[in-house]
């Protein structure tokens, strides 16, 4: 059964009618900024001299006439790109304003509508639905293309702003605001604006936590069926309709189908993984259980000893996670059957605290304590009474101060929490045929534990070339206001960890310094690659690969490098489905699609389908597709289809290298495990991470 891919793209004629538009060089009253790269191509015919005279900037009031702006004839087909774009957007949003829906532009200019559900029903809030329409021409057919996509969904708060600000919510926590169906950022309002009750503001986790909302649980489910189901209902709604028509001359029926020459699969043999002994698998979740790591711990580690850190309330909860880790629980059989863990739990080892308002003065006050044996490696199990969901930042903070303490002391740790422990716990009491348990979450942290110890889960199945791959990745988290900071994994071509760094994003020099370094260290031991491959989770700017190429040149390195930027698919972009897999419409586990020739950027999905089955289990979830796209410095070195084939198939095979889960991920761990480092590294008191964490994976 082969795959029948479609876009989320509809497809419409560019109009051969020439349009009359009116432009000014000053601005004269409201009109419409065009910067010099959208310049009519005949613009000389209205003003002589300018494109020599290069001025940034020039005013349009478009279609309609306007005292000041003089008239220019225009064949659409044969203008900027940017310039239909723009003209064509501001055409869209104009048509949704009269239909008194919420319109706003992303910081890319696509035009993002909101559309109010109807069906809930909820006295605090109004729930939108958000779709973006991005414009873009010939990228995959021949005709200007409509990408539609849905953007998840929003909550306005009823409440008008004059009076949320009398509670519990402060000006300085707003961020967008809807006033006359408008949004603005509420520290860019226009000065117009004084009447605060008719201001509403778009809920945010700042306000959620001001006034004790609870977050919203994920939907589960295939979100590929619920994402389309939403496009569909808006297509029909409003695109196909005349009026809307009249500006976009949709031409097609259905969505645009993928061109097969578009359509590559990776290899079968980029699903091989290796456990022990060399006997190879392809889904950890089945195959990890019955054929044991790869490499165990013990070959590194002999003495492993591991100790809870726990709230003298916890006490039962903690004997029984230990009674599971030990014992094992339904067909998990405990850590060391599991995963080759060997290990003993020295009995008053422990760390128990009493304080559950300021816990860190007594775990600190533990670690501190602690009378190690020389020869022993040691695993502390913390059972967090805090989520990582909760809500007060304090408290929050306390499962990274832990770990800091714990790699200090060069110990690795395993957090637990505890409330969810015992969620899962009373549910399989109570019904122990509908409920797993705690069971899943064993193997996890079965693997987790193998993986921090210095085991190696499973490998890629391939022969080791001399080939030096650094990921970088990065996170920026709003809810705490901590700013980007990246960093840099180096890793060996079949998939063996190296070494890492982190840094602030804007420390050009240090992220230069770290992949110079990775190149350093790699070329010491290994003498020339053949190539060097960056995984970056941003385009990757000429400031950044200079510095990079100089120390190529200083190592008289003729190998090619390429970068490789790796973006997880934001939903107001552009996807694929599979009209033929019984309306479950998830592409091909190793399917990739060619977007864009001239530039070669692709989607790549990679999930846990890899076959035509019906049967397929939702646990494994639904994950959208990555984005790449593939450079060089040598625009020669991307000749070879056959070397593009392999980096992407290099970026497939490192997503399942992730040991912090049995579940295939979307995103390889050259993107993601720095992700990781850069989310926990920023917490910690000391300006830069333990050397001891530099060598090992304590983050998974």
């Amino acid at each position: 059964m082969n795959q029948e891919l479609y876009f989320n793209i509809l497809t419409f004629d560019i109009p051969t009618k020439p349009i009359t538009f009116y432009f000014s060089r000053e601005k004269i009253g409201y009109a419409q900024e065009i910067y010099k790269n959208k310049f009519p191509s005949n613009i000389e015919e209205l003003f002589p001299g300018i494109k020599e005279e290069n001025p940034d900037f020039i005013y349009t009031s478009f279609i309609y006439e306007k005292e000041g702006y003089q008239p220019l004839n225009l064949n659409l087909k044969e203008q900027p790109t940017e310039l239909i774009k723009h003209y064509l957007n501001w055409r869209i949003k104009k048509h949704f304003k009269k239909l008194n829906k919420v319109v706003k532009t992303n910081f890319v200019n696509d035009i993002q509508v909101w559309i109010k559900d109807a069906t809930f029903r909820n006295p605090t809030f109004a729930k939108y639905d958000k779709f973006t329409l991005k414009l873009q021409f010939e990228e995959v057919s021949d005709f200007g293309e409509l990408v539609i996509a849905y953007d998840g969904a929003t909550k306005i708060l009823k409440t008008p702003v004059s009076e949320l600000v009398k509670g519990d919510v402060s000006t300085t926590i707003l961020t967008g605001i809807i006033h006359n169906r408008n949004y603005f950022k509420y520290q860019k309002l226009p000065d117009d604006i004084t009447d605060f009750s008719k201001t509403y503001a778009v809920l945010n986790n700042d306000i959620r936590n001001a006034l004790g909302y609870e977050i919203d649980k994920k939907e589960k489910g295939n979100k590929y069926k619920g994402y389309k189901a939403k496009i569909d209902e808006f297509i029909k709604r409003y695109v196909v309709q005349d009026d809307f028509k009249k500006i976009i001359p949709i031409n097609c029926k259905y969505y645009l189908p993928v061109e097969l020459k578009r359509i590559g699969e990776v290899s079968q043999e980029c699903n091989d993984l290796v456990f022990n002994g060399g006997v190879v698998g392809t889904k950890p979740k089945y195959d990890f259980k019955q054929l044991k790591p790869f490499k165990p711990c013990t070959q590194i580690h002999k003495n492993i000893h591991l100790f809870f850190i726990l709230h003298r309330q916890h006490v039962k909860e903690a004997e029984l996670l230990q009674e599971y880790l030990q014992n094992g629980f339904k067909w998990y059989r405990g850590l060391q059957e599991y995963a080759g863990v060997l290990y003993h739990t020295k009995k008053g080892f422990s760390i128990v605290f009493d304080d559950l308002d300021d816990p860190l003065s007594q775990i600190s006050e533990g670690i501190k304590n602690l009378k190690r044996e020389p020869d022993v490696t040691y695993v502390a199990v913390y059972l967090s009474p805090f989520s990582k969901y909760e809500q007060d930042l304090d408290k929050k903070k306390v499962y990274y101060k832990v770990k800091e303490q714990l790699l200090l002391k060069r110990i690795v740790s395993q957090v637990i929490d505890v409330n969810k422990f015992r969620l899962k716990v009373n549910e399989y009491e109570a019904n122990p045929d509908r409920n797993s348990g705690y069971l899943y979450d064993l193997t996890n942290i079965s693997l987790a534990i193998l993986a921090k110890l210095e085991g190696i889960p499973w490998q890629l199945n391939i022969t080791p070339k001399k080939e030096l791959v650094i990921g970088v990745g990065a996170f920026k988290n709003v809810e705490e206001n901590i700013r980007y900071v990246a960093s840099a994994f180096s890793f060996q071509s079949n998939g063996k960890f190296n070494e890492f760094q982190y840094f602030s994003k804007s420390d050009t020099n240090k992220l230069a310094n770290a992949i110079s370094d990775a190149i350093w260290q790699y070329v010491t031991l290994e003498q020339n690659p053949d190539k060097v491959v960056i995984h970056f989770y941003k385009e990757m700017s000429n400031e950044e690969i200079e510095p990079v190429l100089e120390m190529m040149n200083a190592l008289k390195l003729e190998c090619p490098l390429y970068i490789v930027n790796i973006n997880k698919t934001k939903s107001e972009d552009i996807i694929a489905f599979d009209n033929n897999w019984y309306g479950n419409l998830m592409p091909k586990s190793g399917t990739y699609i060619n977007i864009s020739q001239s530039e070669h950027k692709y989607l790549l999905f990679n999930n846990s389908r890899y076959d035509n089955s019906k049967v397929y289990p939702s646990t494994e979830g639904y994950p959208f597709p990555v984005k790449l796209r593939i450079t060089s410095p040598t625009p020669e070195a991307l000749n070879d289809s056959k070397v593009i084939k392999k980096l992407i198939e290099q970026v497939y095979q490192f997503s399942r290298l992730y040991w912090k889960s049995l579940r295939q991920q979307n995103v390889p761990i050259t993107i993601k495990y720095p992700e990781m480092v850069a989310e926990i590294a920023p917490r910690f008191d000391g300006s830069t991470i333990p050397p001891y964490g530099e060598e090992t994976l304590w983050f998974l």
